[in-house]
């Protein structure tokens, strides 16, 4: 699973990237600063998400559960990708 770096994100999203936001619910109080999907991580557990095969870079609040599910999808043959720090770091970068 790559890790991405904050710094390595504009050229992603300018790639294309499909973003998935795994927060749980109840963590989903902070706007992102760039279109995303929801899909919390139980979903991607039972592999109820639905997500088309492209590169995803999956983002939460510290980049512990988009790690997680990044293998999960890894598991299903997805190139998955974790925001390394998550949406922490990237507030630390501005």
């Amino acid at each position: 699973m790559r890790r991405v770096r904050p710094e390595e994100l504009p050229a992603l999203l300018e790639g294309g990237v499909k973003v998935v936001d795994v927060r749980p619910a109840d963590r989903r109080k902070t706007p992102l600063p760039f279109p995303a999907e929801w899909v919390p991580l139980e979903k991607i557990q039972k592999g109820e998400h639905g997500l088309p095969k492209v590169p995803l870079l999956l983002v939460c609040e510290r980049g512990l559960i988009s790690q997680v599910a990044a293998l999960f999808l890894e598991a299903e043959g997805y190139e998955a990708m974790s925001l390394e720090g998550g949406l922490e770091a990237l507030t630390k970068a501005e």
